[in-house]
């Protein structure tokens, strides 16, 4: 069975989601998946996430698995950050959206990069958090947190968890880090 397009909202969340080219289904009657899917969440008509993925599965109401997802965070209408990774999951009644897979959290406004195995997203308190060791990048130096972290979504404070620092090589590498 063919789906042109699967246009959806969840007053619960307060969420739409659309997928604008033809899509497929499989052949149990549970089952939906759309290919180009975008779901977002709107406050005050600007945009607070947008999260796309190259196809999700509707496997039942209590969530959607994402293949390929990339989530877009925006503040005061600009994009802050964004999480990507090659699967997810979209969790409705807890409305957490896990990324995993080479994950990977950019901080547009911060210049940080967070890699690890799985990142977390809460859609209600605007919070990301790892679980498992998570490398945190800012120009050439490099920090580990062991056991994963904790931040905002805007990455301006971040908790590490059993953390682990790599020293840069010379001085010269830490000039201007204090400007």
């Amino acid at each position: 069975m063919k789906i042109k397009s699967i246009c959806f909202g969840f007053l619960l969340l307060g969420l739409v989601a659309c997928g604008g080219q033809p899509g497929s289904a499989s052949n149990e009657e549970d089952q939906q998946k759309a290919t180009e899917v975008t779901i977002f969440q709107a406050k005050d008509s600007q945009n607070k996430w947008i999260l796309h993925a190259d196809e999700v599965d509707f496997e039942d109401m209590t969530r959607a698995v994402l293949t390929n997802p990339h989530l877009l965070l925006r503040e005061g209408g600009k994009d802050s950050a964004e999480i990507s990774g090659k699967r997810g999951i979209m969790d409705y009644g807890n409305k957490i959206v896990s990324i995993e897979g080479n994950a990977r959290v950019h901080s547009l406004t911060q210049q940080v990069l967070l890699t690890t195995e799985r990142f977390f997203y809460d859609i209600d308190k605007d919070h990301i958090w790892s679980d498992k060791k998570t490398i945190v990048t800012r120009g050439d130096t490099k920090i580990t947190a062991k056991g994963g972290i904790e931040t905002d979504s805007k990455l301006r404070k971040i908790e590490f968890k059993k953390q682990s620092t790599k020293l840069p090589a010379s001085a010269k590498e830490l000039q201007g880090v204090g400007r």
